[in-house]
């Protein structure tokens, strides 16, 4: 395991098993990672109420979009990375910049993304 790097991630992710496996390889790679988030409602209240250094957003989650919770996150000026299985469409123009890696994705270069937006 490594040693903790003191940042806490927040993953929004639907799929279980991809949370979980995120959660794990996050944690053996020092991250702080806090309870993973199916929802737009369990991500947008978790926004309101936990501190975060990073998120990691699926893009798609059960069918919704997970703008809303981009849009809180960049508010409070916490830095994401958005995650998607589809190869299809655009993020809207206001997320011009922002990180996106397709999955499957290697961890590594994962761990690159978090790392450079962290900085």
């Amino acid at each position: 395991m490594a040693q903790p790097t003191e940042a806490t991630l927040m993953v929004v992710e639907d799929e279980y098993l991809i949370a979980a496996g995120l959660e794990m390889a996050l944690q053996d790679a020092g991250f702080t990672v806090l309870e993973p988030l199916s929802s737009l409602e369990e991500a947008l209240a978790a926004v309101a109420h936990q501190i975060a250094d990073l998120a990691l957003l699926d893009v798609n989650l059960a069918g919704h979009r997970v703008y809303p919770v981009a849009d809180a996150l960049a508010a409070r000026k916490v830095p994401f990375i958005f995650l998607s299985g589809c190869t299809e469409g655009n993020l809207p123009p206001r997320f011009a910049g922002i990180p996106i890696l397709m999955k499957p994705f290697q961890m590594k270069k994962l761990l690159q993304s978090i790392r450079l937006a962290l900085k």
